[in-house]
């Protein structure tokens, strides 16, 4: 006899394999840019320009790659809020290692008194620094999905209105049926891989290091790869290393319609009409 859970399990292992087929342009995208992630390692960890930052960089960097890495999984089980839990994690870590990379002091207490530093101390700091960090106009929308809120739990529970003007309620346990919810999430995550890429590997990647401009103009080709999938929410022409004379929020706004990505990301009405994976 089949129990309830194994029910949840076999609904998850079908649901893997329709959201992998589904989404199967942006999961080989996912796979050419952690190709990508990991390309440079070697060279990272043999040749980082400060000894002092390299090894919570490079633990730092571990730990992303792990974060996305569970996030892309439990996308592929259609557990998106979930999700979303290692994706703020990654923006943290980001933020952390441009911080080291900038005040070695901090990332030696970091690494022998195991200091904590809140993000807050951190995104206040890079200020002080002038260093850009456009990742962290994402956090506040990752985080909202992080928090046990209405939003984040929205999609735990479906309502179907009956023949005779009642209401059923569903409850979800398990994965969803929701390729509109896993989709915009799914989403995010290519742009924060992407930022990472171009905002985190060239402090260590450097310059001078052999091959990191082919390895560079690779990264930059993901661009024309991303606007299938986020359109106008992506103004590709503004992105590039270095950061204009503008203030820090107006340059992100710039680089990415974050407005539009965030009113598409909340739009309930759309993902409340979803009707599920075809042949689920």
């Amino acid at each position: 006899m089949e129990t309830k859970y194994q029910k949840v399990k076999d609904f998850e292992l079908n649901l893997n394999i329709r959201s992998y087929k589904y989404f199967s342009k942006q999961f080989a995208l996912l796979d050419e840019m952690m190709e990508l992630y990991l390309e440079p390692l070697d060279e990272i960890i043999s040749g980082c320009h400060n000894e002092e930052a390299k090894s919570p960089a490079i633990v730092l960097i571990s730990r992303i790659f792990n974060d996305f890495e569970c996030s892309r999984l439990l996308l592929q089980n259609g557990q998106p809020e979930q999700a979303a839990m290692p994706m703020r994690d990654a923006l943290e870590c980001m933020m952390l290692i441009k911080l080291f990379c900038n005040d070695y002091k901090l990332a030696l207490r970091w690494m022998k008194d195991l200091k904590e530093y809140r993000i807050s101390n951190v995104k206040e700091r890079l200020d002080d620094l002038k260093v850009d960090c456009p990742e962290y106009a994402l956090y506040g929308t990752i985080s909202t999905l992080t928090h046990a809120n209405l939003l984040s739990v929205a999609s735990r529970v479906t309502e179907t209105t009956l023949t005779n003007d009642s209401v059923l309620r569903t409850y979800h346990f398990g994965g969803i049926n929701n390729p509109s919810w896993i989709g915009l999430v799914l989403n995010n995550l290519l742009i924060y891989l992407f930022l990472t890429l171009t905002s985190v590997h060239p402090l260590l990647y450097l310059p001078n290091m052999s091959d990191f401009n082919e390895w560079w103009n690779r990264v930059n080709g993901l661009l024309l790869k991303l606007k299938e999938f986020l359109g106008d929410a992506l103004q590709f022409e503004e992105f590039d290393k270095t950061a204009g004379g503008d203030t820090e929020r107006a340059k992100v706004f710039k680089r990415l319609r974050l407005a539009k990505v965030q009113a598409i990301l909340y739009d309930r009405d759309m993902i409340a009409a979803d009707k599920g994976f075809p042949d689920v």
